[in-house]
């Protein structure tokens, strides 16, 4: 019996120690590094906006964020690999409803609810964009070409692109079909190369490749036009009931302290504020649209219902 007891105390006594150092390591976070694992390639609006979060949100934190692209079957490679990193707050990585799409459509078997949302940090409109060698100058003409003609769409088969591009095609009744690329950044060279005709595309990726006179902006899938593209009609007001937009935010590990989830997210919600941030943000063509853990979690369990009952329909 005396053994026994030795024996207990003595594990309590480890369990102790090992409690105090988890407290320990949660009031001195962070002590490193933190890495922000995106999990599309360099180049296209999830990478633009991450690094802009990882530069203006490390201002605002005691260490710095590091990118690490991480690309790979319709963005869940590097999401996979971050479900198995330690939940100690050093790791991080960023989400969009591709995600969701990804898991509702059995490509992974993860969800948004595999990890602790810490923000969203903005949201990007959605524009449809046509190779200049179609020849096609309104949505009106396309329209009409895509009644006579198989429209090539570019993207990510296992994203959130299937579903905008299922959506648009029945909504225009038009012919389409869909050309898989590994992210946005290699849908946009194919369409400025003109081995497709459309893409459904943000302003920070495809910008510069309209002024290069690469591609065209037919129509964009906000409710009214924008002050960056006033030419740019809206899907709604040529009689579409279209509309697309994608929110961008960060989570962590399952089973990340909510004391380090806090700090994180303070340091997002402070960048989200910045002036500096704001026009930042604003350069590429995007908006702040910043929620915290719980806001961000009730947004994703929204979404998560919407995107299940649209890749249902699809079926």
């Amino acid at each position: 019996m005396a053994l026994a007891t030795g024996v207990s105390a003595a594990a309590l006594g480890l369990v102790a120690c090992g409690e105090e150092d988890s407290g320990a390591a949660v009031e001195n976070y962070p002590e490193r590094e933190v890495e922000m694992i995106i999990p599309w390639a360099p180049g296209g609006g999830s990478d633009i906006e991450g690094r802009l979060v990882a530069e203006h949100g490390g201002n605002h934190f005691d260490q710095s964020f590091v990118v690490i692209n991480s690309p790979g079957v319709g963005g869940t490679v590097g999401l996979e690999e971050l479900t198995e990193r330690e939940a100690d707050g050093y790791s991080i990585g960023q989400i969009h409803e591709g995600l969701l799409v990804a898991h509702h459509t059995d490509i992974t078997s993860i969800n948004y609810d595999s990890f602790e949302p810490i923000a969203s940090m903005s949201a990007s409109d959605q524009i449809l964009a046509v190779s200049n060698d179609l020849g096609i100058d309104s949505l009106e003409e396309f329209v009409e070409y895509g009644k006579e003609n198989e429209v090539r769409f570019g993207g990510t088969v296992a994203g959130i692109p299937r579903v905008w591009v299922e959506q648009l095609g029945r909504a225009l009744e038009i012919n389409y079909n869909l050309v898989g690329y590994e992210g946005l950044s290699e849908a946009i060279q194919a369409l400025a190369g003109g081995h497709i005709d459309a893409a459904i595309v943000d302003y920070s990726s495809a910008n510069e490749f309209v002024e290069a006179g690469h591609m065209k902006f037919l129509a964009i899938g906000t409710s009214e036009r924008i002050e960056r593209l006033p030419d740019v009609p809206t899907f709604v007001e040529s009689g579409y009931d279209v509309t697309m937009s994608i929110n961008r935010g960060y989570v962590a590990p399952e089973g990340t302290d909510p004391a380090i989830i806090e700090k994180l997210a303070t340091a997002f919600e402070e960048a989200s504020n910045d002036p500096a941030y704001i026009e930042a943000v604003q350069n590429v063509g995007t908006e702040v649209d910043f929620m915290g853990p719980e806001e961000y979690r009730a947004h994703l369990e929204e979404q998560d219902e919407i995107i299940s009952e649209i890749v249902q329909d699809l079926e």
